[in-house]
């Protein structure tokens, strides 16, 4: 794969893929067939920026780290109460608590690892967990 001829090439054809979905507006799936490289995470950084004129990383993590208190203390109150969803969180937020280092990567990840459980939805295909033993 030649990244950047990729590269090259979606910035060159911007203007195109803006004039298909303003006057169009195809599906998600659509643009992504015609598009395919929409589907590496480095041309969905750089249509970001093409469009916003931001750094997606940077301008995503800003706006997550300042929602984290909020989001633990949210999840700790859910985990106070009882329930099969409480009992989740409680266990995640047992597991961060044990851990020696809290950082900003350990709060982020335990967030994370909580907003599925809070919504309720499954997160068996969400994570892969490695235990040292």
């Amino acid at each position: 794969m030649d990244l950047p001829l990729i590269k090259k090439i979606m910035h060159t054809t911007f203007a195109l893929r803006r004039q298909t979905i303003v006057r169009t507006c195809p599906a998600v799936n659509e643009l992504m067939d015609l598009w395919p490289a929409l589907k590496m995470e480095s041309e969905v950084y750089a249509e970001f920026q093409r469009i916003t004129n931001q750094n997606l990383p940077n301008t995503f993590y800003a706006a997550f780290d300042r929602h984290l208190p909020r989001l633990m203390a949210i999840f700790r109150q859910k985990a106070s109460k009882s329930g099969k969803t409480a009992e989740a969180l409680a266990e995640i937020l047992k597991i961060h608590d044990e851990q020696e280092l809290h950082d900003i990567n350990t709060r982020r990840t335990t967030v994370i690892h909580a907003l599925p459980v809070y919504l309720q939805e499954d997160t068996s295909g969400f994570f892969r967990t490695c235990t040292f033993v």
